[in-house]
């Protein structure tokens, strides 16, 4: 069966389904947990050393998703508390002192436009320095290639060098492997992204080694490859022709706004942990 996803949790889920077919125990090099918070379920996938990294085809690193539910048909307190549980990740995976947030995506595509939409939510603090009674927070929205001829990568790299940050948060939208996912999860690792490989347009890696900081991958799935949705057994001309095809939620737009603004609002308790909620969509 056709399957790719830019999930950790759903390559794991899969990948030790059919581990455990022909082996006992867990395989070297992975570590997996969930456990409920707050109402919401959190899972962590660690990949410990390069056999792990091997074996799910990720780096190695903390991959950990937070299972919102359909935030944007909630209420504002359950915004609100996923918004802190998310604060409590990125804390926990290294985001701290002065932050660069970059919200990657086509802002006029609505399925990519969860990076822009997130990224506008969080508060700019770095041009006033030390007058702000808040945090320091820098935010750039580097567009896409088509938009502005220069490559996301070559921006980010430009604004690093200028804000000279202690930790960079990338913000983008991700491509699921299953309809359970689509929406109502949250990704967050701490290795990293490389924007545009979700639709197969691959334009370079943002991660620690290319930025020389702590990069921090926070990723909203909009988006599934429609190949995913063959039945078992599918003939390879079906794969091939659904290859490159991608399908989104009807209420996408409503997705993307709920989930934006909860990323956003999360980052800016990290950054600005005085700054109320309610104050958040005034400055």
């Amino acid at each position: 069966m056709y399957f790719r996803s830019d999930m950790a949790k759903e390559v794991h889920d899969r990948f030790m389904k059919q581990y455990a077919k022909e082996h006992k125990g867990e395989p070297d090099g992975i570590l997996f947990d969930r456990r409920a918070r707050g109402g919401f379920e959190v899972s962590r996938v660690t990949v410990t050393n390069e056999n792990g990294a091997a074996l799910l085809g990720r780096p190695v690193g903390t991959y950990v998703t937070v299972s919102t539910g359909k935030l944007w048909q909630s209420s504002e307190d359950e915004l609100e508390r996923a918004a802190d549980l998310t604060a409590d990740v990125l804390a926990s995976v290294g985001v701290r002192g002065k932050v660069l947030v970059v919200g990657l995506g086509n802002d006029r595509v609505t399925a990519d436009a969860v990076g822009p939409c997130a990224a506008r939510h969080v508060v700019a603090t770095h041009h006033v320095g030390n007058r702000a009674p808040l945090g320091d927070a820098a935010v750039v929205i580097p567009g896409v290639l088509a938009q502005t001829g220069v490559g996301a990568v070559s921006l980010i790299r430009a604004a690093a060098d200028e804000v000279e940050p202690d930790t960079v948060v990338v913000i983008d939208a991700l491509a699921a492997g299953s309809v359970g996912t689509l929406g109502v999860t949250v990704q967050i690792t701490d290795t990293g992204i490389r924007p545009g490989s979700g639709v197969g347009n691959d334009r370079g890696e943002l991660s620690s080694a290319v930025l020389g900081v702590p990069t921090v991958a926070i990723g909203v799935p909009t988006v599934a490859d429609a190949a995913i949705f063959l039945p078992d057994g599918a003939p390879q001309s079906s794969i091939e022709a659904l290859r490159g095809m991608y399908v989104c939620p009807k209420d996408c737009d409503a997705i993307v706004a709920a989930l934006g603004r909860m990323t956003g609002y999360a980052v800016n308790r990290v950054c600005h942990p005085s700054l109320p909620y309610r104050e958040m969509g005034y400055i």
